[in-house]
């Protein structure tokens, strides 16, 4: 079992996670109310795991450079804006865990001031930090369209045995 800490500073951003050999498939979505009265997509991850995603992941984006040819995927992977497709050109290899796992490590990066209404869209980049020193580690996508997980940056986290 690992845990992610602070590239900074050496604080615990997660609970103890195992690392799974690859990013399963994003569960399909209805967009109806869960059991517990939340409109959370499915996480792509399990509780207690964790996984490395080697594709593009959020903030900046792009317009995408044949969009005849593209084939929408998710809401928080490309959107379309003023009639021009745009993708994710954000960082790779970000380390997926469920967000559930990060309650308590990470606080609401003040920098970002966007907000959906069932959470956070994870349009604008890094929308959290660590708790102990204010880096910022990692972006949480909880809005109710899209994906329900948190990428951590790659050079902002180190993996440490427990």
């Amino acid at each position: 079992m690992n845990v992610l800490v602070c590239a900074a500073c050496g604080r615990r951003l997660s609970e103890p996670l195992r690392l799974l050999p690859e990013l399963s498939e994003r569960p399909e979505y209805d967009g109806l109310k869960n059991p517990d009265g939340s409109r959370h997509a499915p996480s792509t991850v399990r509780r207690g795991t964790y996984a490395v995603d080697p594709e593009p992941c959020g903030a900046p984006y792009a317009p995408h450079p044949d969009p005849e040819s593209y084939e929408f995927r998710s809401a928080t992977d490309s959107y379309l804006l003023n009639g021009e497709i745009l993708v994710s050109a954000g960082p790779r290899d970000t380390l997926v865990v469920h967000p559930e796992d990060t309650l308590g490590h990470l606080v609401h990066n003040p920098a970002s001031a966007e907000f959906g209404c069932c959470g956070a869209p994870g349009r604008e980049g890094p929308n959290q930090v660590c708790d102990g020193c204010g880096a910022v580690v990692a972006t949480r996508f909880s809005e109710c369209y899209g994906r329900y997980e948190t990428h951590f940056l790659p050079d902002a986290v180190q993996v440490a045995a427990v």
